[in-house]
């Protein structure tokens, strides 16, 4: 079976930043793979189209720029706020430290749910960082496709609502 919409693909594979020899960022092997839902957004749309028409057994080796993946990064996207609102609002049963170097839920204005970097805090504010992690980044993948099967219904309406 060929990957395509509403398949569920194994992958093993090294993603790695700038290429080849890069700093490895994550890795999936044939003991521990990833196992994903295609055609539904929950990969890069660039890295679905690599791996379309793709079989089991076949191996993939390309580069994703940073406008084809996460995009540029975006100084704009580096916010200051005060300490006392974030805080405010945390709901009671969370326990959220404001360190730098952590990750932390934002709740926007419509309600939708952001994960955004904390880079610095002092003076009562704390500096945000809500570009994606990987952006402005060249991002290397090779690995090889485990396994493809058609998706179950469930897996599919699934993946509809994490969406």
């Amino acid at each position: 079976m060929k990957i395509g919409k509403d398949t569920m693909v194994t992958l093993e594979y090294t993603l790695r930043y700038d290429g080849p020899q890069g700093e490895i960022i994550e890795r999936y092997t044939e003991d521990d793979p990833m196992e994903i839902l295609v055609g539904h957004g929950l990969l890069l749309d660039v890295l679905e189209t690599n791996l379309q028409g793709m079989e089991a057994g076949e191996g993939f080796d390309f580069l994703i720029g940073e406008e084809q993946g996460y995009g540029p990064y975006d100084e704009e996207k580096v916010v200051q706020f005060p300490e006392s609102d974030l805080l405010a609002e945390v709901p009671e049963n969370e326990n959220i430290e404001l360190k730098p170097g952590e990750f932390i839920p934002i709740r926007d204005m419509d309600g939708k749910y952001y994960e955004a970097l904390v880079v610095d805090r002092q003076d009562g504010l704390v500096t945000l960082d809500f570009n994606e992690p990987l952006a402005g980044e060249t991002l290397h993948f090779r690995g090889r496709v485990l396994d493809v099967r058609k998706a179950t219904d469930a897996e599919i309406k699934a993946a509809e609502e994490e969406m």
